[in-house]
């Protein structure tokens, strides 16, 4: 039953305002205060002498899609409002703001056709949903609707679709390492006449080296052939090829790789660049997981991601190596990597450290000093209590052997590649062969020269190909922890800078440190610690 004013004897209908941020239909675009001023406009020119069309509330959500069926707080909201008989008459723009599914709509008529609750709308008119007419039309609209969403998400779906296949961004928030272009590394300079912009990127010919617009699987205009390509990007003052300038954003995300390679931590590298006032791309500071999840970017090797799988060659300049890339993403999707915040390293040798009585690691421990004195930190065997050590002394001895080791005159021999080298040419070749033979074959069966079992048959062994290829990239680049300390001016003041994981990193690669039984007694000087029972072998 409609209230009545006691002031001017008319009618009171009791509304709700509803509006959703559109981003389809008719209303593309719309923001939710127009969609609340058209609204508010309807109910004046609904409202007669007899009867007022009073807003009463309103709710908006922000939800751009009427496709991803998250919650709408608001519209839960309203809807419990109706169930209280708190409206009378529900104002919208459009059918489509209200229901994003029949599904929807069917709630929403048994919500409303029982207590004879209005729906208005801007564009589609009234909604009589207390006839059967009017819920057909209601059914209708909405069938109508869907079927525009979802022609919508077709489209949508075929052009990123046809994206992926040219090696072309997808759009949204400006990544990390690139100018607003998603594009061109930031930043750039010119070598040759030292422009700091005007850079158009193109392709190079990995063949002959022409640079112009074509996409993998094309032809060379100059050579004819189908090769792979290098994306570059292109002066265009003098016509020089740019580089990244080293203190740049570009830069900073191939010095983490680096780091990730040498041993540092997420959150070590987090730490220093927020140290050093480096911000992400919406201007915020880094954490260890945002560092993570920037470095595991297909697009950083120049890659395109599309459906949660590699689409091939990205039309955007890379800037980080591909092989490096790599193997940075086997590092930090490592499972036996993955650790809990409170499990983090905190001590330089525990896990490394080994028991010289049963071959354990140590762990970090506590170790009583007699009676009346306070505990000392040390490490202990992790199995059993075979020995302790006092911490600090067992970490100062290693420590000076570290830096022993890399001031003397043969310190270059560390950085030695101690592995056998990956073919990293060969492995690209194979990976571009592969790929190649698998998007003939996409094209051959979409042509209907072979079926699917054919296809099926046909390309195992070019994704067999590509996957070895991945696996060898992936451990091409093993960036050796020493460097940056050997050749270093003082390398005391070096070691000192660096953080924890690459100190243990450094460890880990130059020695193995076994902890043997002491001497009883005190030695020679009058204390306790035993250089002989630490036995140092270098790898």
């Amino acid at each position: 039953m409609l209230l009545t004013d006691p002031a001017s004897g008319r009618q009171i209908v009791r509304c709700f305002i509803y509006a959703r941020m559109s981003a389809d239909r008719e209303g593309a675009g719309l923001g939710c205060e127009r969609q609340i001023e058209d609204c508010y406009a309807l109910a004046e020119q609904l409202s007669t002498p007899q009867a007022e069309y009073r807003v009463v509330k309103v709710f908006q959500d922000n939800d751009l899609s009427a496709y991803s069926g998250k919650p709408r707080p608001d519209y839960i909201e309203m809807m419990d409002a109706l169930r209280s008989g708190d409206g009378d008459c529900v104002l919208a723009w459009h059918t489509d703001r209200l229901h994003r599914s029949p599904a929807e709509l069917e709630t929403y008529i048994d919500v409303c056709e029982p207590r004879r609750i209005d729906t208005r709308t801007v564009k589609a008119g009234h909604l009589d949903l207390t006839t059967a007419t009017g819920r057909m039309i209601a059914r209708q609209l909405g069938v109508q609707a869907r079927y525009e969403v979802e022609r919508m998400v077709e489209r949508q779906r075929r052009a990123r679709d046809q994206m992926a296949q040219q090696g072309r961004h997808f759009g949204g928030r400006r990544p990390f390492g690139y100018e607003d272009d998603h594009v061109t590394p930031r930043s750039m300079v010119c070598p040759e006449c030292a422009a700091g912009g005007g850079f158009s990127i193109t392709r190079v010919c990995d063949g002959c080296g022409a640079a112009g617009a074509f996409h993998a699987g094309e032809e060379c205009r100059d050579c004819r052939e189908r090769h792979s390509f290098a994306v570059r990007p292109l002066c265009g003052a003098c016509g020089a090829f740019g580089v990244v300038e080293p203190a740049s954003e570009a830069a900073y995300a191939d010095e983490a790789a680096d780091a990730v390679l040498a041993g540092a931590s997420l959150r070590s590298i987090a730490a220093d660049w927020r140290k050093r006032g480096i911000a992400t791309s919406t201007g915020g500071d880094w954490e260890g997981p945002e560092v993570g999840q920037m470095l595991l970017r297909p697009r950083n090797a120049g890659i395109v991601k599309h459906r949660g799988k590699e689409a091939g060659r990205a039309g955007w300049v890379p800037i980080i190596e591909e092989s490096k890339w790599r193997s940075v993403v086997a590092i930090l999707t490592d499972e036996s990597r993955r650790i809990t915040p409170g499990n983090q390293r905190k001590y330089l040798g525990s896990n490394i450290y080994v028991c010289g009585v049963c071959g354990a690691t140590m762990r970090a421990a506590t170790a009583g000093a007699g009676r009346g004195s306070k505990p000392r930190p040390s490490y202990s065997c992790r199995v059993s209590k075979h020995l302790t050590r006092q911490r600090d002394l067992l970490d100062d001895f290693v420590q000076l052997a570290v830096l022993e080791r890399i001031s003397r005159p043969d310190a270059a021999d560390l950085l030695a590649d101690r592995d056998d080298p990956v073919d990293v040419l060969g492995a690209q070749t194979d990976m571009r062969e592969a790929r190649g033979t698998l998007d003939e074959l996409a094209a051959a069966l979409g042509a209907g020269e072979m079926d699917m079992q054919e296809w099926r048959v046909a390309s195992q062994s070019a994704k067999q190909r590509l996957e070895k290829a991945q696996v060898a990239l992936a451990g091409a680049v093993k960036a050796n922890p020493v460097v940056g300390l050997v050749g270093a001016e003082d390398p005391d003041v070096a070691w000192a800078a660096l953080d924890l994981s690459r100190k243990r990193a450094i460890i880990a690669t130059l020695m193995t440190i076994t902890v043997l039984p002491a001497r009883p007694g005190r030695m020679p000087g009058g204390g306790y610690w035993d250089p002989d029972a630490v036995r140092i072998e270098w790898k």
